[in-house]
């Protein structure tokens, strides 16, 4: 009896191991299939933006101090008040005249009166046009010669902070969309109207401060608000545009012709003898020379040594053809349609030849595995794993 059970116990393992070996091969073999999420062309907006935050500040911001040092006896203006040039913003008494006013007020009221009337107060005055954006004082403060009174703006603009990697794509009177950390729902429209020459270093980054002018500044915009602003590199509308991740890549077609591969292999035989025998003198490995012959043949370097005459970043061609997947019927074997892309947004991309509008294009899904996780979060880094900046 116990033999009986023994063996059942070892069929029973050796059953269930069979079977989830072939469950799991079945589940793999389903995880091969590839899998596509479906979108259509469509028609709409599109444009590019350099990101930037800011501050709004005035463009020239001037203490207004008292002509002598004293009592402030008046102050006619407060916060937001619109000033003009030469306007009386307040009267000052000096401190004899403080001295004596108040002597002779302990005295009566005639007496305080008739010296009031007889020495007069000095002019506080406003040496530009602009808006009260600060009162520092009250009346009744003791003030020094050195003392801001008010604080007078003549005009409110957001000064952004843009890296030396974007200051490139900004120019003067270019459109500028900004929004107000306080009220981020809503959006006024500026342009750029100056773009500093001199760079300042900010954490260790290359900064350049852009002036943006707004074509009618809100009246809920304050001295001090932290920006959001959008500058417009490129825009179009009411365009065939497609999602960006719909958009494939791959390389030109290999050359057919004589003369075409021989543009591709790079230099005729004497040539490359040539070449090779003045790398040798100049103490080149093998290695190396071989590297420099199969750049040259790419169009990317010089084979004596250094880049020349290519594209930046690394040379190469940018004849590659760009395609979008379309439903064929097998979902292992999908059309691929050449199409000619525009601009991006990065979310999507303008198409100019090969769609029309509410053409259906297959996303290819992103295969994740069936295998165990790494240890807690898919967020979590691994090894080999790339990365990349906006």
């Amino acid at each position: 009896m116990k033999k009986i059970i023994k063996w059942i116990v070892v069929l029973a393992i050796f059953g269930g191991g069979g079977y989830g070996f072939y469950g799991s091969k079945v589940k793999k073999n389903e995880a091969a299939k590839p899998s596509y999420d479906r979108t259509k062309a469509e028609i709409r907006d599109l444009r590019i933006t350099v990101e930037s935050t800011g501050e709004i500040k005035p463009r020239n911001r001037l203490d207004v101090k008292p002509p002598i040092a004293g009592r402030l006896e008046e102050l006619l203006v407060d916060e937001g008040d619109v000033v003009d040039k030469g306007q009386v913003l307040g009267w000052v008494s000096s401190t004899e005249r403080a001295t004596l006013l108040d002597a002779a007020l302990a005295t009566s009221i005639e007496e305080f009166e008739y010296w009031q009337d007889l020495y007069k107060p000095s002019p506080l005055i406003s040496p530009l046009k602009g808006t009260i954006i600060a009162r520092n004082f009250e009346p009744g403060q003791s003030i020094g010669a050195n003392d801001a009174i008010v604080v007078i703006a003549d005009d409110l603009i957001v000064i952004a902070n843009l890296d030396e990697t974007d200051i490139g794509q900004v120019k003067v009177a270019q459109k500028v969309l900004v929004r107000l950390e306080a009220y981020p729902e809503k959006e006024f429209s500026c342009e750029v109207e100056k773009i500093a020459y001199d760079a300042r270093l900010v954490s260790n980054v290359t900064m350049y401060e852009v002036d943006v002018r707004p074509d009618r500044l809100p009246p809920f915009a304050r001295s001090g608000m932290t920006a959001n602003l959008e500058f417009i590199i490129q825009e179009k509308e009411k365009i065939l545009v497609v999602s960006a991740s719909a958009i494939q890549q791959k390389s030109a077609a290999k050359p057919t012709t004589k003369a075409e591969k021989s543009a591709s292999d790079g230099p005729d035989p004497d040539r490359r003898a040539m070449m090779m025998e003045r790398m040798r003198e100049r103490g080149m490995s093998d290695a190396e020379i071989k590297e420099r012959l199969a750049e040259f043949a790419a169009g990317g370097a010089r084979p004596g040594g250094g880049m020349g005459g290519g594209k930046k970043g690394g040379g190469k061609s940018s004849s590659g053809i760009s395609y979008v997947l379309i439903d064929s019927g097998d979902p292992e074997k999908p059309t691929e349609q050449i199409v000619k892309p525009g601009i991006s947004d990065g979310s999507y991309t303008e198409i100019l030849e090969g769609l029309e509008e509410g053409s259906e294009v297959l996303i290819p899904k992103i295969n994740m595995g069936s295998g165990k996780s790494n240890g807690g979060s898919p967020f979590m880094s691994t090894v080999g794993r790339g990365g990349g900046r906006r």
